[in-house]
């Protein structure tokens, strides 16, 4: 078990445009991180820029979301607990979405897919870290209020999207006495594969970049602690 007193986060998804970003930026500002994603390659490309630029790293964790086993996740928590003792902080980062299309024409492979890594792959972290919580810490979930105000053409996407709108709901109303925290963060519009996925036509330039969206996140988490407006 390490003796650190940084915060030790959680980041899903690390490897993509906004959880790389959200890993880089919590290090910067002095707490520990574990990255999860399933793109090891990306996972240690990461690791291997921030070690070049300021010599602090991300403890990396490779794994499957869409492929985990309930077996997985306790391991994983396992892992998390002999290394770090406790968790402060959960970012569900996490998304798979391969483009715009009619709900009835998704492939059921892609609808599988795309529900066990950004509704249930939260639900089981979420069940399997809460001990390594305590009353202080912070459950994050990544939103995207486009997919549910505009539903049409999203699918399992957006499905999935307005679950984890609902989940977020139900670990308030349950946690609200003793936490942890738990809130809905929507970074805004930023440039990612996500996006260009859904608009390949788009032109970038009207874009905020995924740093950007990673500060706004950031900032939120920050200010809603401060304010006492988180609720569980």
């Amino acid at each position: 078990m390490t003796n650190s007193q940084k915060a030790n986060w959680l980041v899903t998804g690390a490897a993509g445009a906004l959880g790389s970003e959200l890993v880089r930026q919590l290090i910067e500002r002095g707490d520990d991180c574990i990255a999860l994603d399933r793109d090891t390659d990306a996972l240690n490309k990461l690791h291997d820029s921030m070690a070049d630029k300021t010599g602090q790293v991300p403890a990396l964790m490779p794994m499957d979301l869409a492929g985990a086993s309930p077996q997985d996740y306790e391991q994983l928590a396992g892992a998390i607990e002999s290394r770090f003792g406790q968790l402060d902080g959960l970012i569900h980062s996490a998304a798979a979405f391969y483009g715009l299309q009619p709900l009835v024409q998704q492939p059921p492979g892609e609808w599988l897919q795309i529900l066990q890594t950004s509704l249930t792959a939260p639900y089981m972290l979420v069940s399997v870290l809460m001990p390594l919580m305590n009353s202080s810490a912070r459950i994050v979930f990544i939103d995207d209020e486009q997919s549910v105000s505009r539903p049409a053409g999203w699918a399992a996407y957006g499905v999935a999207q307005a679950g984890r709108r609902q989940l977020v709901e139900i670990l308030r109303a349950e946690r609200v006495s003793t936490g942890p925290q738990v809130l809905s963060v929507d970074p805004g519009t930023f440039v990612s594969p996500l996006r260009s996925a859904a608009w390949a036509s788009e032109a970038p330039g009207g874009t905020g970049s995924a740093r950007e969206a990673a500060q706004r996140v950031l900032s939120t988490i920050r200010e809603q602690r401060e304010e006492g407006k988180v609720a569980g």
